[in-house]
């Protein structure tokens, strides 16, 4: 088959849990099919693609702040970006499979469902359920009371749109196959009314490292050390897991250290900073910023716990997987898809969302109780098991045949 991939921020542009994803199907695909990948154009001038080096790649479409400058750029990107649709139409793609139309101009992707080519989307963020609708050009050309100011603009959005190379409707219906990360998502993102949806599977996601993850030797730190991997952003809610640290020391008398592992927002970090200090745990923060797996496997090899604050609706976070592999302790708010992954008592103790003093009370229980601990961390590592990247892989490969098949009408799609 000949497939074209359309997503933001393909890695090394970025390199997320969706990115990662995106990147190794990406890679799989093409051992067996024609594979070529449309994505975001970089921020850093960086052109090399990474993930799977051999995928072709063309970054050409725009990345839009969403912002009243990005709204500003929305109608000249609109343009821009169905120049690029056609040259995805005109490359003859057997099936268009869209990851993340997040912040890039839908007008592509309206006008690849407008072709008639057999369209797929891989939905793995809330950005789905406002296909279009949400877009900050085609939402102006929508009916909507506005203001004087944004009537006018609208106006001129609709004039644009009056140009031979757009003419879109944004609710104009179309067919397409829908593979979802987890049940929570599509409840949380469901496809708008006016998407037929032919076909559709609910595809948990695989870690790319969980085979690194899963050969880590534990030798966790006498004194506990907690750890956090991920964005230091504020709906990561690390700002629960400060609050949680300096509870544990007061309420439950246990000393810990946590450990922080990803790319930091430097404005919200610099906050937490000054919250830590407030709270008296500065001292024991340990901020380590971006690090590569091998890195995050030895962190996660001396972790007495991992804690999965998010304040956000996380759809399905890789880590809870990356750290049951690793047979490491979770803790978790219970938000969005992360029970999903991982059951309550069964894989990981969850606490409410925001709850810090239920987080604390989570890894007081964690390192108090190692038999129930030992318990719940082994059935958790047999429970990730299901989350493999091979056999990840393998089953998206069958609903890209699958979505082909009952989009077209030929072949078997059971």
């Amino acid at each position: 088959m000949r497939i074209a991939i359309v997503s933001n921020m393909f890695p090394p542009e970025a390199v997320g849990g969706y990115e990662m994803g995106c990147a190794a199907v990406a890679d799989h695909l093409r051992q067996r099919h024609e594979v070529l990948v449309w994505t975001s154009v970089s921020r850093h001038g960086d052109h090399v693609p990474a993930g799977g080096d051999q995928v072709a790649l063309r970054r050409e479409l725009a990345l839009l702040t969403l912002d009243a400058r990005g709204s500003l750029r929305a109608p000249i990107c609109a343009l821009r970006g169905a120049a690029v649709a056609r040259e995805i139409v005109a490359w003859k793609p057997d099936l268009v499979y869209v990851w993340n139309g997040a912040r890039i101009p839908h007008a592509v992707l309206r006008i690849i469902a407008d072709s008639g080519v057999p369209l797929a989307f891989r939905v793995e963020e809330h950005w789905f359920a406002k296909i279009f609708v949400g877009d900050q050009f085609l939402r102006e050309l929508l009916p909507t009371p506005r203001g004087r100011a944004r009537a006018a603009w609208a106006q001129a959005c609709r004039l644009l749109n009056a140009l031979p190379a757009l003419r879109l409707d944004p609710i104009a219906p179309l067919r397409a196959a829908i593979s979802w990360n987890s049940e929570a998502i599509r409840r949380m993102a469901p496809a708008p009314t006016f998407v037929e949806t032919v076909y559709e599977r609910v595809l948990h996601p695989a870690p790319p490292y969980g085979d690194l993850y899963a050969q880590v030797e534990r030798r966790p730190a006498k004194e506990p050390e907690i750890v956090f991997v991920g964005r230091i952003t504020p709906f990561k809610g690390v700002a629960v897991a400060i609050q949680a640290l300096a509870l544990l020391r007061s309420e439950h008398g246990i000393s810990a250290t946590l450990t922080l592992a990803g790319p930091e927002d430097d404005d919200h970090a610099a906050e937490l900073r000054d919250m830590a200090a407030r709270a008296g745990v500065a001292d024991a923060l340990r901020w380590q910023g971006p690090l590569r797996p091998e890195a995050i496997a030895g962190l996660l090899a001396r972790a007495s716990a991992m804690i999965v604050p998010s304040t956000w609706d996380e759809p399905f976070p890789y880590v809870t997987i990356e750290g049951a592999l690793a047979r490491v302790p979770l803790v978790a708010s219970d938000v969005g898809g992360i029970g999903e992954g991982m059951a309550h008592e069964e894989h990981a103790l969850l606490f409410a969302r925001g709850d810090a003093s239920g987080a604390a009370a989570a890894l007081a229980r964690i390192l108090r109780e190692p038999q129930q601990t030992a318990a719940r961390v082994e059935r958790a590592y047999e429970h990730a098991q299901l989350f493999r990247l091979g056999p990840y892989l393998d089953n998206q490969e069958r609903f890209v045949h699958d979505a082909h098949s009952a989009l077209t009408g030929v072949g078997d799609c059971s």
